[in-house]
């Protein structure tokens, strides 16, 4: 994904871009490898932190906190990049960028390290994708949780 990004037309740098951390308690590995891997002029880019919720969980808390988040954000930052590990049906980067679009017009960027191929949110750079019908998307770090169901059985 570094890669994809350098080749990108993305006008980006550290000291005016924002990498977004969506779902980190998944994307965070994700996100660090950017952060790092994309440093220019001996500088990182900052991190914040969006949290999602799970499938069984209501939206309207998280969506309250983010935009929350985002008005101190976009005083600071031109362009954000939103960060995922794993892009499943698109609802989380859907309500997010819809939510960004409203308040401002700063620029942003998407990616995803794993999409799939049914998401109704496309992602503008994507390492590899996936097809939910016929594959589950699990990462090597992740465990069972109460949140999702593991061969057709809940945890």
């Amino acid at each position: 994904m570094i890669y994809k990004v350098k080749m990108s037309d993305w006008d980006i740098h550290p000291s005016k871009t924002c990498l977004l951390c969506v779902s980190p308690d998944y994307s965070s590995i994700v996100t660090q490898h950017l952060c790092h891997g994309l440093s220019m002029d001996n500088e990182c880019f900052h991190v914040e932190s969006v949290n999602v919720p799970f499938p069984d969980e209501g939206v309207d808390p998280y969506k309250d906190i983010f935009m929350l988040n985002y008005a101190d954000w976009v005083l600071e930052w031109d362009n954000f990049i939103l960060c995922e590990a794993g892009v499943i049906r698109g609802g989380n980067y859907t309500w997010i960028t819809e939510a960004m679009e409203k308040f401002s017009d700063k620029n942003y960027h998407t990616l995803s390290l794993c999409e799939n191929i049914h998401s109704k949110f496309k992602s503008e750079l994507v390492s590899e994708y996936y097809d939910d019908d016929t594959e589950d998307l699990h990462f090597w770090w992740e465990q069972p949780n109460k949140h999702w169901s593991y061969n057709g059985q809940s945890s």
